[in-house]
């Protein structure tokens, strides 16, 4: 798995930190199962999207979050979390065997998102 850096504007999940940053361990980027073969950052999905609503939720987040030194590191000004990605869009540009993410930065985004469906890794570049 590769460790790009990670803006994330899914204010709406567990994960989220203020900075737009991730404090999950692992991201997976999927295509969205409904459209096939994907042409469009829309067409793409952050499987770690855990919707936060209550502070159970929170809790029940707790398995994929990125614990330890880099936790106490977040809260510290400057300091970037990369949590790990793997990625399952195969036509994607920055796709690699392995499912690995080659890209140096990417984007997961999802305005008000209520279900995995509704994030996006805008980073998306369909290479076909």
């Amino acid at each position: 798995m590769s460790n790009p850096i990670v803006k994330c504007t899914v204010d709406q999940c567990t994960h989220y930190m203020p900075g737009d940053q991730c404090m999950a361990a692992k991201i997976s980027v999927y295509n969205d199962a409904m459209k096939g073969t994907s042409a469009k950052p829309q067409d793409t999905l952050c499987r770690a999207f855990h919707h936060r609503k209550t502070m159970g939720d929170m809790v029940g987040a707790l398995h994929n979050a990125n614990i330890g030194g880099t936790v106490s590191a977040a809260f510290m000004e400057g300091t970037q979390i990369t949590p790990a990605v793997e990625c399952f869009v195969n036509n994607c540009k920055f796709w690699q065997t392995g499912n690995y993410c080659n890209a140096e930065h990417i984007h997961v985004a999802g305005p008000n998102a209520s279900k995995t469906a509704d994030t996006d890794c805008d980073t998306f570049e369909n290479n076909r």
